[in-house]
């Protein structure tokens, strides 16, 4: 049953328990108004041949009625009598004979109150006493259905809620994972850890080669994270030295050492709330680790030069190429330090273990770059295909990255060809094989310039010299004539057209 079907039973109960009391007690107004503990009644419903369209919306103020304010006060059925001072329940909305029949109820929870039940006819003596006790009795019933109301409403938001966290997180995986690009096993592994994780607070070890792609991991986790509305502050600890490492860290106060001219807020405060990324964390110098570590432990630190302590509430993920434990082991990294790091370590596989991946990958940044330079016609020869394929890829995806920038710089006429894919490494990683060059392929290429030049002068002959227009060789290439120029101005070329 959803949400709004509990509601709307609820609400119906409330109707049927009216409908059934008229049959019993003949009025021609019942109402049942709700107390919101601001000494407020707000009607819930109402029911019989008075009730009207105001009667929806009205709020009764039991400031305004000491009348009401001292029969809810008393906790019983009252049958105001015709000379008894009273002013009319609805005065304001609803005109009433001076001679009239009104009864009102308090509806009570263990002597608190939740609501108000009012009796109305237009003409006299139509409530005897045993009615009065009658509706006291069932006023008891309808309490507990006017909680059963008030329960169902606030389970039907809370529902409406964890749908509506639901979708926003799906969302927010689709666009988080949309550049997460691969099929293989190894990589999916890695993607499930990050949703595993995502939204707890623990730090997060990712440990992998240069180039797997930790940082963008990171930025996944926190992304996806109960803080991804709140910062992410990367720092990278293979750049500081000790002392800048502890005021990039911490921050320092004014006046802290030579140079420091202002109060500086150090990562992990500009990071309060969100996630702090250390990438290379094994570089860290070995004399600031046991402050990161008080850093993580407590959630308190000093800056640099300062006494008071600064409490922050940051979530860690770390990130390094080099193994921890054996640093540990050889003294370079705290132990202590490691473990409360790596509360949840994550594998980043390289790409020579994501053989499958590697195409994809490979259409995913040439689809990229189409988009960006409107080439719309770039792809990829069968050869230069194989031979991304057969290559080890030991800088990992930012190498086929750049690789494949680079080939669509090259191919002049949109097509990437085996000549193509150059920089690569002329001997694999240490656990991979090397892999040959195609026959076909004339492996002592020179440098970049000359190969960019070449194929600039291909395009110019071409176009029969001509720089501008639809036919020029600015066109054949993709690129502005003014960036054509500029390139063959810093290549030694001339063009005049």
């Amino acid at each position: 049953m959803t949400g709004e079907s509990i509601i709307m039973d609820s609400s119906r109960l409330l109707e049927t328990i009216l409908q059934a009391l008229r049959e019993l007690v003949e009025y021609e107004l019942a109402v049942i108004l709700k107390y919101d503990g601001n000494q407020n009644l707000h009607v819930i419903k109402a029911l019989g041949p008075l009730a009207n369209r105001a009667m929806s919306s009205y709020v009764l103020s039991l400031e305004d009625r000491p009348d009401l304010a001292a029969v809810i006060f008393k906790k019983r059925a009252h049958l105001f009598s015709p000379d008894e001072a009273h002013v009319d329940t609805y005065a304001d909305i609803l005109e009433l004979p001076d001679q009239h029949s009104c009864l009102v109820s308090p509806l009570m929870i263990e002597d608190e109150l939740v609501g108000l039940l009012t009796l109305d006819h237009r003409s006299c003596n139509r409530f005897s006493p045993a009615m009065v006790r009658f509706v006291e009795t069932l006023s008891k019933l309808i309490s507990i259905a006017l909680i059963q109301l008030d329960l169902s409403k606030n389970l039907a938001q809370e529902n409406s809620r964890l749908l509506q966290e639901r979708n926003q997180l799906l969302l927010a995986e689709s666009e988080v994972f949309s550049h997460l690009v691969g099929e293989s096993s190894e990589w999916r592994q890695v993607l499930d850890a990050v949703k595993l994780v995502a939204s707890t607070s623990v730090p997060v070890l990712l440990q992998g080669e240069t180039g797997t792609g930790k940082e963008e991991i990171a930025r996944a986790i926190h992304r996806l994270s109960p803080r991804a509305r709140f910062p992410f502050v990367p720092l990278n600890c293979s750049a500081l030295t000790a002392s800048l490492a502890e005021s990039e860290l911490f921050g320092h106060e004014k006046g802290a050492f030579t140079g420091a001219l202002a109060l500086k807020r150090g990562r992990f405060e500009l990071a309060h709330q969100g996630t702090l990324f250390l990438d290379e964390i094994g570089d860290l110098p070995l004399e600031l680790q046991p402050k990161l570590l008080r850093a993580l432990q407590e959630g308190v630190f000093e800056r640099v030069g300062g006494e008071k302590q600064v409490h922050v509430d940051v979530r860690i993920i770390a990130a390094t190429h080099v193994n921890l434990q054996q640093a540990v082991e050889t003294g370079t990294f705290r132990e202590d330090l490691y473990y409360r790091l790596a509360v949840f370590p994550i594998e980043l596989p390289p790409l020579r273990r994501r053989s499958s991946d590697v195409l994809v990958l490979a259409d995913y940044f040439l689809r990229r770059i189409r988009e960006r330079s409107g080439r719309k016609a770039l792809t990829f020869s069968p050869e230069a295909l194989d031979r991304i394929q057969r290559y080890p890829w030991p800088g990992n995806v930012r190498e086929l990255k750049n690789v494949i920038e680079r080939a669509s710089i090259l191919a002049v006429d949109g097509l990437i060809r085996p000549e193509h894919i150059t920089g690569l490494r002329s001997a694999a990683s240490p656990d991979s094989t090397q892999v040959d060059a195609p026959r076909t392929e004339d492996t002592r290429l020179g440098p970049l310039n000359e190969a960019m030049a070449e194929h600039i002068r291909q395009a110019l002959k071409a176009s029969g010299g001509k720089i501008y227009g639809p036919d020029g060789a600015a066109a054949r290439l993709g690129l502005k004539p003014s960036t054509l120029q500029s390139r063959m101005k810093k290549l030694g070329m001339r063009g005049d057209r």
